[in-house]
């Protein structure tokens, strides 16, 4: 698949159609970039800044997304058993907040989209629309499926760095573009997510961005969900039926044990 030739349209939202550029190996950016990506998040069906529960998408988006909290939850306590703190960057409503104050951790969250913020907000979660506001460091920092839509990837690590304790954890989690429901759905692939994702990376090119970033790589987990979900939401953009998402997502699955190339993934990074 050349990824270059594709004509990705925004179905989510505008209609607009994108494309990509190769920026590094195993990474891609969108093209054009609007000057103003507000407006491309603020539509009804953004499901990860809604709380809405109505379509068989979003109930079953819900019930994964409780299951991957605990699992999310298990990872971070793996590399670091003895954690106090977190910092959800890229928080959305701060559902995974609220997950972790359960566990008796002290979680902040930072969410820059003034709509998803003020949900958070009415619901009394902790949740900044400003880093400077952090004053304290964290033991850990997540970023699940965050790291695609900064503009700046680099100097967005860089930045959280400094809001980390000595031996801390960067946990990133994005779409893999080299997976098989990537290569199967094409342009129609609904992780593209132009022009909210403005960037496209595969392993290859996470573990880059690692080592421009003094990161240490600790683990990969696959995020096979994903692949369901993906899947279903492309066969809508396809105009066809998500059942037969459910099937594609279980293929997807079934090849990534032998290639390792899951349609989405979970690297733990611990600080250098």
């Amino acid at each position: 698949m050349k990824l270059e030739k594709l004509k990705i349209v925004d179905f989510a939202n505008t209609g607009e159609i994108f494309h990509l550029v190769k920026y590094k190996d195993g990474i891609y950016r969108t093209q054009p970039k609007p000057e103003n990506l507000d407006k491309y998040y603020e539509f009804d069906d953004y499901i990860s800044h809604t709380n809405k529960n109505k379509t068989v998408t979003e109930i079953v988006y819900s019930f994964v997304k409780q299951i991957m909290f605990s699992k999310k939850y298990k990872l971070i306590k793996k590399h670091k058993p003895e954690i106090n703190s977190v910092l959800d960057y890229g928080c959305g409503t701060g559902d995974f907040v609220d997950f972790l104050k359960s566990k008796k951790i002290k979680a902040i969250g930072f969410e820059p989209t003034s709509q998803a913020y003020e949900i958070a907000r009415k619901k009394n979660r902790s949740t900044y629309q400003s880093l400077e506001k952090i004053k304290s460091k964290v033991d850990v920092i997540t970023l699940f499926h965050v790291l695609e839509h900064v503009e700046n990837y680099n100097e967005v690590i860089q930045n959280l760095k400094e809001y980390l304790n000595p031996n801390g954890l960067i946990c990133i989690a994005v779409p893999n573009h080299k997976s098989y429901d990537a290569e199967y759905y094409e342009e129609h692939w609904a992780a593209w997510d132009v022009p909210r994702h403005v960037w496209h990376f595969s392993i290859e090119g996470m573990i880059q961005v690692a080592n421009e970033n003094n990161l240490e790589l600790k683990q990969i987990k696959p995020m096979p969900f994903d692949a369901f979900y993906i899947s279903m939401v492309s066969e809508t953009y396809k105009g066809q039926s998500k059942l037969k998402g459910i099937w594609h997502g279980l293929v997807s699955n079934l090849k990534a044990l032998h290639t390792q190339s899951y349609s989405s993934n979970i690297f733990v990074f611990k600080v250098k």
